[in-house]
Parts: C-alpha cells; structure tokens; sequence
C-alpha cells in the first residue's frame, strides 16, 4: 500500500518537474551509509539529488540563490590530471524546484567532486574516487569544424533547432562571467551534452564577459582573478564534458588587449594535454577601439586552436544608417584582412541566421531596430505582401515598405547568397564555419551548406528536428 502512495506523490513531483521523470532510489553516501540523501529524481537530463544535503555529501558550505536559481558551493579543490590540486573560492550550478524542494544536478557535483555514481539497483552510492578524469582521446576533426552556438539551457530548448549532419559541434552559451575576480555563472546541462555526444556531436561551452568593459578590465588587470577564472574554466570543462572551450570576450578596452593575450596564453597552457580545444571570438577588423582594436589578432591565434571570425553586424543595432548584417563584399573583405594576421586553417568563418527590421523616419533617420531571425522571415515577407529584390550593392535580398509613414528596410541572406559566402570557406581553405546561432535557423538554409561543401561534410548521423 505504501508503495502506491509513494509512486501517486512522486507522479506529481515529477509533473511539475516539468519532464517525464521516473520514481528512482534513494541515494547513499560512503562515508555516511546510514543517513540516507534523499530521493534521487531521474529523467532525460540525468540525476538529481536534494541541494539541502550537500552539506552532507562534500562537507562544503554553501548557499542556495532561488532568485538566481543557483547553488553556490564555496571553498572547493579538486584533482585535474597533469596539473594535480586546483582552488575555487566558489562555483555554483543551475537548481530546479520541485514541489517546493531545490534539486541540482548530481553527475555535476560528483565529477566535480570526486565522487563515482554506483548504481546498486535498490540504491545509488556516492563513492570517493581520486581525481577528475580526462576526457578520452578522439581523432578530433576529420575535415572542417561544422559549429551552430545555441542558446539552449535544457534538454526541452534543444528541440528549438534542427540537429543534422550539416554540423558537427554544438557551442553552448552557459557560462558568462559574474565578477571582476574571475568568477562565471554555470547554466549548464550535463544531460544534453551527453545526449550530444552519444549521436556523435562534439560539445564546447561558450564563456562570455556580458560585454562589460569595467568587469572586463578589474578581471584582466589582475593575475590573481585571471588565475582563478582559468581554474573555473577548467574545472567547468572538465565537469560537463566539454571538447571545448570558446572565449567570447567583446566590448573591452583597447588597453587591455596585452593583459586579454596573457589570460588566453595561460589558459591555453591549462588547457595543453586535455583534449579540450581552445577558440576565441574575434570581430573583423575595423578602426573601433573597443570592438576591433582591442583584439591582437595575431597573438590570440598563436595560442589557440580555431579563432571564431564573427563576420556580422556590419551595420548593428547603434548604426546611424540602415543597412545589411552582413554583406558579401564586407565579408570577403574582412576575411582577408583577418587572414594576413591569422593562419586559414584556424579561421571559422561567421555566419549570422538573423538579419534586422530598420525603421526610419521620413528624414532617413532610424529610429528603430529589430532582429530577425532567418525562421521568421517567410511569414515576415508575407505578412507583409513584399516581393524581394536583389541589391547588386549588397549582395543580397533586399525590401522595403511603409506604415504609418515611416519606412521600413531588411536586407538579408536565401540561399543562394549563402552559398557565395560559404564558398569562401572552400576558396581560402578555412578550418570550418560558425553560425549565429542555430535557433534562429530556417530549414531551407541548410540546402545552401549541403550544395557549397556537400564534398567534405561527413553524415555523422544527425538528429533531425532536434527529436
């Protein structure tokens, strides 16, 4: 009788958990075999334990953020192979509320941690081991890197995007930095990188400074900081799996661009043996000081393995006139600008599956400015009754249209204007591609990939429509 009232509370946990879950065991730690952690919930995204009882696992303060959804876990050392005991002040990882109770992610703070995940079929048991382990060897690349950033944060937003052969490499953005001493907030789901990786995709985690100059600068100003927010890269990468790293520092002062080459120099150094791969965002170059300037090129793509040529927003969101996100002329151009400074065979080359709505007064000033994305556009253009027309200027398609007396203007990508950029990827022998980003993708696109490097793209058995 029992067991029918346990198994009825638990369906409705697991109902508002928000997933199909399963009525799984109770968990049990090695050094504590007769004080029991609770029930572990089980569903898609893996393991979940209580965050109440981590006290009890790791005998570690810490602190549960319901506003941030966070568990902060403070004064953490863990093993690295080759590079022995690594200190955090802090991490912290993502929590879900289930019937008013905080769980987070068990795998997560067991690699982290040390600890083995035995499955004794009435019960799980945390067992110490001794250190994180390495990621196992792979062949790596066998051709271009085919890489999509998602926006993703759970297993339900990854249905969001078509997964297929046409890339190879999911880049999630997880991690953004949180403070000038080097720490980053995790939004990281184990669960989908190990799905990802049963179907043959490689996983790299994107790790932003919010654009914010100020943080930027109290980070890199100091070795103490940078040193702490390579050990949490590290200890991250290692924790989720991850076959790579993407450093997406934008908007940082030009004079600190020397102190930016140290902190990848050393991370590349922490990195060196792991078989984690290190990339760096880079804009093309121009004369602006803290959004192209601030970059050495040349240096950044010595110390690390694929540098992410963001060629887009040519004319952004602060532009004073409208125009395209990214013409084919402006591409070109600072593509080859880029590769006298760094060796093709690193260069991904940037391509945007958003372009943008310009609203102009009957002046021709904008006055308004609104992203959109390539899954829209069709229903955008009739919407709108438009009839695109090629802009020989631009290279691409263009419209134009009033309401309300103020005139409205897109300029953007088919198919085959997508094609010309891609091929620029076969021309100049370029490591692979990067698209901004996959959720905003139209399926029809993908023909334009398949036909400019259908040569050299191996099925790697793609999930379609992310099932």
């Amino acid at each position: 009788m029992y067991k029918l009232i346990f198994s009825t509370i638990f369906i409705f946990l697991f109902v508002a958990f928000g997933q199909v879950c399963a009525f799984d065991k109770e968990l049990y730690v090695e050094r504590y075999p007769d004080n029991p952690a609770g029930i572990v919930l089980k569903n898609e995204d893996g393991l979940f334990m209580l965050a109440s009882n981590i006290k009890l696992i790791t005998n570690k303060n810490f602190l549960i953020n319901p506003k941030e959804k966070k568990v902060y876990i403070f004064d953490v050392k863990f093993s690295v192979p080759g590079r022995g005991v690594v200190s955090l002040d802090s991490v912290n990882f993502p929590i879900k509320k289930v019937n008013g109770n905080y769980y987070v992610d068990l795998e997560s703070i067991s690699n982290l941690l040390g600890f083995k995940i035995l499955d004794n079929y009435d019960y799980y048991l945390l067992k110490r081991d001794v250190e994180l382990r390495p990621l196992p060897q792979n062949e790596g690349y066998n051709g271009m890197v085919r890489l999509g950033f998602s926006v993703a944060k759970n297993f339900s937003d990854l249905k969001g995007f078509d997964l297929n052969p046409n890339i190879n490499t999911v880049c999630f953005t997880w991690f953004s930095l949180e403070d000038g001493f080097g720490n980053f907030t995790n939004n990281s789901d184990i669960g989908i990188v190990d799905y990802l990786h049963k179907r043959g995709y490689k996983v790299w985690g994107l790790f932003s400074n919010k654009f914010d100059p100020k943080l930027t600068h109290t980070l890199l100003d100091s070795k103490i900081n940078v040193k702490n927010a390579i050990n949490q890269i590290v200890a991250y990468a290692f924790v989720y799996h991850l076959d790579g790293i993407n450093i997406d520092f934008e908007n940082f002062d030009k004079a600190d661009s020397a102190k930016f080459d140290y902190f990848v120099e050393k991370l590349a150094e922490s990195l060196r043996g792991s078989n984690i791969l290190l990339s760096v965002d880079i804009t093309v170059p121009d004369k602006n000081s803290s959004w192209s300037m601030c970059y050495d090129r040349k240096t950044l793509s010595e110390f690390s393995d694929y540098i992410v040529l963001m060629s887009y927003d040519e004319f952004s969101k602060g532009s004073y006139y409208a125009g395209p996100t990214a013409s084919i002329g402006w591409v070109k151009k600072g593509l080859e600008q880029t590769l006298k400074e760094v060796e093709a065979n690193k260069v991904l080359l940037g391509i945007p599956f958003y372009t943008r709505e310009w609203i102009e007064d009957n002046r021709g000033k904008v006055i308004n400015v609104r992203a959109l994305y390539y899954k829209d556009l069709k229903a955008f253009l009739e919407t709108n009754k438009l009839n695109p027309q090629f802009d020989e200027k631009y290279g691409l398609y263009h419209v134009s249209f009033y309401r309300y007396n103020l005139k409205h203007e897109v300029w953007f990508d088919n198919s085959e204007t997508l094609y010309s950029k891609l091929e620029l990827i076969e021309k100049h022998n370029l490591g692979g591609f990067a698209i901004w980003n996959l959720e905003a993708g139209n399926r029809s696109y993908w023909n334009a990939f398949s036909s400019a490097l259908g040569g050299k793209l191996i099925n790697i058995g793609g999930v379609k429509d992310g099932e």
